[in-house]
């Protein structure tokens, strides 16, 4: 699981363009973002992502219980994540201490986002949403990026795959 900002404004990336002609894609202004809060499960090959309104330890936990409900069935739920300041809050520890032994945090070593899957899938969603692309307002950014990420609320084999050993090796 991890957490990251989409920006509202599009990110420029190289493009095809008819030869001497520079393409121009309208800019909003601002530093818009939308926070996002997500996970992978590697076994079933789900995405669960949620648009969030900041990346705090509050908005953590409410996405730790979220999974607890969503896989109460499960004996245990190991969630594997960076070492985020929010991951480590006071606030989180009370709350694990509440869970007991149902939810575990494996957290991977520091500086290490090539080891996280969901950091793949996050790339994925820059080049798909955002990259030389323009929305009108926020909103329609918003659907964008719900769009999207509905294509993966299902079990699928594209993200079995990107959470594979083969697709750690494309990712570097």
């Amino acid at each position: 699981m991890d957490e990251c900002s989409a920006q509202y404004a599009p990110t420029i990336i190289r493009m095809w363009a008819l030869k001497g002609q520079q393409p121009e894609i309208p800019f909003p202004g601002g530093r818009l973002r939308q926070p996002l809060i997500g996970a992978i499960d590697p076994h079933e090959g789900r995405v669960h992502v949620g648009l969030s309104k900041s990346l705090k330890a509050e908005q953590f936990i409410h996405f730790l219980t979220y999974l607890l409900r969503l896989y109460h069935e499960r004996r245990k739920i190991i969630v594997v994540l960076d070492n985020a300041r929010a991951h480590h809050a006071a606030l989180v520890e009370e709350f694990l201490k509440t869970r007991g032994s149902k939810i575990e945090l494996m957290f991977l070593p520091p500086y290490s986002p090539n080891l996280n899957v969901i950091e793949r899938l996050w790339k994925k969603m820059r080049k798909e949403v955002t990259h030389n692309t323009f929305f009108e307002n926020f909103k329609k950014f918003q659907r964008a990026l719900i769009t999207f990420f509905r294509k993966y609320k299902l079990p699928s084999k594209k993200i079995r795959k990107l959470c594979s050993y083969v697709g750690l090796l494309n990712s570097l």
